[in-house]
């Protein structure tokens, strides 16, 4: 923790950073100039370069504004999800993806443990970009808040994970729908095939941009499942997004649903700091749908060197029903590294 504490401590001593957030912030999104807002900047030569008004129905005028409304808000969720490093940039990122994280947990029933993730994509050479390779720890695990499974010494936390090596395809766009189907193994105590095939589709709507996603899946232990996602953001001013996230999934060893249901507001603090709070539900569908357990909690996140070294601070309070729903707080302290091309 006091490691953790000390890089935080001296923030201006840091060397600023020639990259500090994806490219995709730097090219789209002016977060030091509080006067200038995204929409205005995006597809501004689309909206001066307009058809004949003669020949199109009287409201088409409102047309380019609506476009340049949406675009923003999907630039903006995009460059959050990109800046906090969320999983879906894995699945979606095109090349070489590295993320590395070591979690050091304070609870206050457990005192002190620890937990870590990684996740690995390389691009696989003469597929024509089509193939990557990849490895995920505990990929079959929604971590959705900081209650991952944690262990008492930071090998242990390392050595007790399940591990997934497989190939992801990308088919290309059918309908609207993005296909990414891959194909691997388990790497646990016992080997196992596993198979998946991830569905994505986006849409705009006036200030909205929604995101859906289906992930049927396989795994040889355990039988056919069904991860479903649904995501709505809003642009609430230059600064900040609004994101409402339902999932739900189902297993044939359940069956039963498991659903979680999340609103987030992000905050962009500057090019190098940004903040997340977030409160959340979660339940299953059987005998009937009830909560299991809640939860609120923020996420601070600051990076701290050339746009690859993060580290982030994540109070949370959980509401557990097998606890009566008394306050169990605790706080995350978590190095993160990321390298992509």
């Amino acid at each position: 923790m006091l490691f953790f504490t000390g890089m935080l401590l001296p923030v201006s001593l840091v060397a600023e950073p020639a990259n500090l957030i994806p490219d995709i912030v730097v090219q789209n999104i002016n977060l030091e100039n509080p006067d200038v807002d995204v929409c205005t900047e995006i597809k501004e030569d689309d909206i001066s370069q307009g058809g004949s008004e003669s020949d199109e129905p009287f409201f088409s005028f409102l047309d380019k504004p609506q476009e340049v409304i949406s675009s923003g808000v999907e630039l903006f969720a995009k460059s959050l999800d990109e800046f906090f490093s969320e999983d879906k940039v894995f699945y979606d990122t095109s090349g070489t993806y590295l993320r590395l994280r070591a979690d050091t947990v304070w609870n206050e029933s457990s005192g002190i443990s620890y937990t870590g993730n990684v996740r690995l994509k390389l691009r696989l050479p003469n597929t024509k970009k089509k193939l990557k390779f990849t490895i995920e720890s505990n990929a079959d695990k929604r971590q959705n808040n900081t209650s991952a499974q944690t262990e008492n010494t930071p090998a242990k936390a390392v050595k007790e994970k399940d591990y997934f090596a497989g190939v992801q395809a990308s088919l290309g766009k059918e309908d609207g729908w993005e296909f990414k189907p891959s194909i691997g193994l388990r790497l646990s105590s016992d080997i196992e095939l596993y198979t998946r095939l991830r569905l994505k589709r986006r849409y705009e709507f006036e200030k909205w941009s929604i995101h859906w996603n289906e992930t049927p899946f396989w795994f040889n232990s355990t039988g056919v499942g069904l991860d479903s996602y649904l995501e709505f953001n809003r642009k609430i001013s230059k600064d900040n997004l609004f994101r409402a996230a339902t999932f739900a999934r189902w297993t044939n060893k359940t069956d039963y649903f498991e659903l979680n249901q999340t609103f987030s507001m992000f905050h962009t603090l500057s090019k190098r700091r940004a903040i997340s709070y977030y409160v959340g539900v979660n339940g299953i569908s059987e005998p009937s749908v009830f909560s299991q357990y809640y939860w609120i909690g923020a996420t601070y996140r600051q990076n701290i060197h050339k746009g690859y070294l993060f580290v982030e601070i994540i109070p949370q309070i959980k509401y557990q029903k097998i606890n009566d729903f008394h306050a169990e707080p605790s706080l995350t302290l978590r190095l993160e590294i990321i390298f992509k091309k």
